[in-house]
């Protein structure tokens, strides 16, 4: 475990790295997509591609995102429990709707969130419920005139929190301007803020107020040798950028 000072000296350290990368001016992305301007970030970094949940840079997570953009910001994924070893594809078999081109096969794309609940397939309504009692994270589904239906899925406390801590003790939120020029992408990274972890307890209350929610995200391949498989992009809690204070403490370097 890192003392305080060695956290603050790899804090300093993506700081200084920044700062070299900002005076760069536009840089040409690592990859084509939408996962191109973190991917080049980290390469400007030196950072290895890896499936590891572990922090990216010195136990200090990085999020990047187009300067202008609104969309969440994605915590962290954890994978439902519950009757099934693939607990997501079974929600999304029996709740979903039919793909949009392969008409056949069910998918699910849809934002669950613990103050309202959401109407999924014009069939049904999702709704996160905190248990303290039983420390799960439940996932309540009824019909849409709020008929009971099950509460199987869930989120064990212990592991949410395990989550959190390990990856998200320390964030970096880095912007960037896009710049398309010929078919090229390239970006600009003019910002950084750095933010420490507040607690669980304060995670548990911002899903209570809808401030995060669940992303499911659960498609299926329409052509090939897995045709009609399921394609499980990952359950994700997520927050918008305007929320972060309520889940950080903001670090002025």
């Amino acid at each position: 475990m890192k003392t305080e000072i060695e956290e603050w000296i790899a804090l300093e350290k993506l700081n200084n790295e920044f700062k070299r990368i900002r005076k760069m001016g536009y840089v040409k992305s690592s990859r084509n997509g939408f996962t191109g301007i973190g991917k080049t970030f980290e390469d400007l970094i030196g950072k290895k591609e890896d499936a590891l949940e572990n922090p990216d840079y010195l136990g200090i997570e990085i999020k990047t995102k187009v300067g202008y953009s609104k969309g969440y910001i994605t915590l962290f994924n954890a994978a439902p429990k519950g009757p099934s070893n693939f607990e997501a594809r079974r929600i999304s078999q029996l709740y979903g709707y039919p793909d949009r081109y392969a008409t056949e096969y069910k998918v699910l794309a849809v934002s669950v969130l613990g103050n309202l609940p959401t109407l999924v397939a014009n069939r049904f309504l999702f709704k996160l419920q905190i248990d303290y009692e039983k420390q799960k994270i439940g996932l309540l589904i009824t019909d849409k005139n709020g008929i009971f239906l099950e509460k199987e899925s869930y989120w064990d406390f212990k592991i949410v929190k395990e989550k959190l801590e390990r990856k998200l003790k320390y964030l970096a939120l880095i912007k960037a301007w896009p710049n398309r020029i010929k078919e090229t992408q390239y970006y600009k990274y003019y910002a950084i803020y750095f933010f420490k972890l507040k607690g669980f307890k304060e995670f548990l209350s911002l899903i209570e107020q809808g401030k995060i929610r669940i992303n499911f995200k659960i498609s299926v391949y329409r052509e090939g040798e897995r045709k009609g498989d399921t394609h499980d992009h990952g359950t994700s809690f997520e927050i918008q950028e305007e929320n972060l204070q309520k889940l950080f403490w903001n670090i002025k370097l």
